[in-house]
């Protein structure tokens, strides 16, 4: 299991790596109109809705360790960090594929 620690708010934040069926309820619990299915999730609603709000509500789902109030007494770059040990956490593998996934859909596309 992977995970990594970060300083978030003036607090030390371990982020755990989830199974699968964890990141699925998150996915539902952020997103109810996806049932946990990451292709129906609508982000130019999420982004209609982009706001400090926003942050204030979602990521203590994301990271329960965290409150509105560490949010609330967060950095931009703290916020970035977070998200991007999240996924880093979460998701290397997917990252680790999807760049040579897509560097052969860009070779297989027609030269200009």
């Amino acid at each position: 299991m992977r995970n990594k620690t970060i300083t978030f708010a003036g607090k030390k934040i371990r982020i755990e790596e989830k199974k699968i069926g964890e990141l699925e309820k998150v996915v539902a619990t952020l997103f109810p109109e996806s049932k946990g299915n990451l292709s129906k999730i609508d982000l130019s609603k999420l982004l209609e809705g982009a706001g400090f709000d926003l942050l204030y509500k979602k990521l203590p789902v994301i990271i329960p360790d965290i409150t509105k109030d560490d949010v609330k007494n967060a950095y931009m770059s703290e916020i970035e960090a977070l998200v991007e040990a999240f996924i880093d956490v979460n998701f290397t593998g997917i990252k680790r594929l999807v760049k040579p996934l897509m560097s052969l859909i860009q070779a297989g596309l027609p030269q200009k």
